[in-house]
């Protein structure tokens, strides 16, 4: 599912307009789709028939007061509505739809500013009191900074009242005012919705937090237009593609009736030092987990009795000379490596020498990458030349090493720095963390929101790292392979919360890798004769 940055919303608003479609019919079209939601919720609520539309004096609120006006229509409910701003200084979309709302005001109750004042520029009590909905139209996406001082005592007002009876709801329309649409970042008296009905697309900021906290539910509203592709493609900007990575959107290819071990790919796991034996152990778990035909340990030759008592018995563990890779193949480089002067040379030099496989490169490796850079390019054109790919797979604290950024100045633009990165140096940037930034060398960007803040434990990348080597050899599209490898990879800690609770371990993720593959579509069961 394609995401939208609030300066793409404002390309998409101006080329719907140049075709000649009226903006006002967008609009009309979306406080349809809000009032649609809003009449669902008034079916269902048993409490007052009231819903109180908050609105800005921008398209925004002109999008509540047409879902304002569409209520009238429904018998028994009594819609209030409050102008937050001079209507005089409002769009021009704005001051139209407010002209139509004050000619049904025997239909419409609209709450005056001498209301508002003589309780203390707060919503007059016995209106609360009288409805059971508040909609949120108050700011839309190009939202920054600080709200008004009255603007956030009213959304505090708005939650006191949401708090004091679950039969109320709190709906927002395409953001929550106070979220920023691009980074995320919410000022603390931002509304908090139940729902949020965001409109065309989802807006980026909604995927991050502090901002996701306060979406709700989110759904799709119609403006009256298909999403415009070509409107992003035709600017003269060179917009970051940015996209949803959900299990709607994902795909696998089929497995082979006939397969075997060795069309099912070979992943390799370069680590393994003294102390950090698991992490190559997880990895290999990971890879086993996700469908991989052979999975082999590559570590020093006095780590292999230690790595074996550990291992499972699907797992070869080998000395890290072998010569030979098997063609169809992924070399895992850095989990439990070690950062000795000879452990970080003996991962740049398999950096050096892959050729003809995809490459991994997490924890300890990335470290050797960030003293290193320029190895970059050479593994991105070697591996090039056969088609093969180099992913890294940072957390923020390693990526702020690859970078030589603060962590405080990723978090300023962490799309925009991952997506820097890529394609800078031509590789695949998977930055781990909620949500996990996936970006491609080409420009395309993909958000997994999936995944739980009790998968922040030691050896859960590691297991990703396995995951990501084995989709590589099992689909032909590297951006597909990465994409199921983060969502299984995610989608299988949530699982792993729901049986086990908090406290789950990264291999009790890996156990569950399976679960989630089979549900995602291009999956085939194997049916008896």
């Amino acid at each position: 599912m394609r995401l939208l940055t609030p300066k793409q919303v404002n390309i998409v608003d101006q080329y719907i307009e140049s075709l000649g479609l009226p903006v006002s019919h967008l609009m009309e079209q979306a406080g349809r789709s809000v009032f649609e939601i809003v009449h669902r919720y008034i079916q269902e609520i048993k409490g007052p028939k009231g819903v109180l539309f908050l609105c800005g004096i921008g398209n925004n609120g002109g999008d509540a007061l047409v879902a304002a006006r569409f209520l009238t229509e429904v018998p028994e409910v009594t819609p209030y509505v409050v102008v937050l701003g001079k209507p005089k200084d409002g769009s021009s979309l704005f001051q139209q739809q407010w002209k139509v709302v004050n000619t049904l005001k025997d239909t419409i109750t609209i709450v005056t500013d001498e209301m508002m004042q003589s309780n203390g520029s707060l919503i007059p009590s016995h209106i609360l009191r009288d409805v059971s909905i508040v909609v949120d139209g108050v700011f839309g996406t190009g939202f920054h900074g600080v709200l008004p001082e009255q603007i956030a005592s009213i959304f505090e007002q708005c939650k006191e009242w949401r708090s004091n009876s679950e039969t109320r709801k709190c709906i927002a329309i395409d953001i929550p005012s106070g979220v920023n649409g691009l980074t995320g970042n919410a000022d603390i008296s931002s509304f908090i919705a139940d729902e949020t009905i965001t409109l065309l697309a989802p807006k980026v900021g909604m995927l991050f937090y502090p901002g996701r906290e306060h979406v709700g539910h989110m759904s799709i509203g119609s403006i009256g237009y298909p999403f415009p592709h070509h409107a992003l493609w035709k600017s003269d900007h060179n917009w970051t593609e940015i996209y949803w990575n959900n299990a709607e959107s994902l795909h696998v290819d089929s497995r082979s009736p006939i397969a075997h071990k060795g069309t099912n790919g070979h992943v390799y796991i370069v680590g393994g030092s003294p102390g950090i034996y698991g992490a190559p152990i997880l990895s290999a778990e990971g890879a086993l987990r996700s469908g991989a035909g052979k999975v082999t340990i590559l570590s020093g030759t006095n780590e292999l009795d230690a790595l074996r008592s550990l291992s499972r018995p699907e797992m070869m563990i080998c000395s890290s000379d072998v010569e030979q890779l098997d063609g169809n193949s992924t070399v895992v480089i850095g989990p439990g490596g070690g950062r000795s002067n000879s452990d970080k040379k003996h991962l740049l030099q398999w950096m050096q020498s892959v050729t003809e496989s995809h490459m991994v490169i997490d924890a300890d490796g990335l470290m050797e990458v960030a003293s290193h850079l320029s190895v970059l390019k050479q593994i991105s054109c070697s591996l090039g030349k056969e088609e093969r790919v180099a992913v890294l797979t940072p957390h923020l604290g390693e990526f702020s090493a690859l970078t030589g950024k603060s962590i405080g100045e990723l978090n300023k633009n962490l799309i925009g720095y991952a997506s820097t990165f890529a394609k800078e140096h031509s590789v695949y940037v998977v930055l781990k963390g909620q949500p996990t930034i996936f970006a491609t060398p080409f420009g395309r960007v993909y958000i997994t929101t999936t995944g739980n803040p009790y998968m922040g434990t030691g050896g859960m990348g590691d297991v990703l790292a396995g995951v990501v080597g084995s989709m590589l050899n099992q689909e032909q599209n590297p951006i597909h392979a990465i994409n199921v490898a983060i969502y299984a990879h995610s989608r299988a800690g949530d699982l792993a919360l729901e049986d086990c609770g908090p406290g789950f371990t990264p291999t009790e993720v890996a156990q569950r890798i399976g679960r989630v593959l089979r549900t995602i579509d291009g999956y085939k069961p194997v049916l008896p004769l």
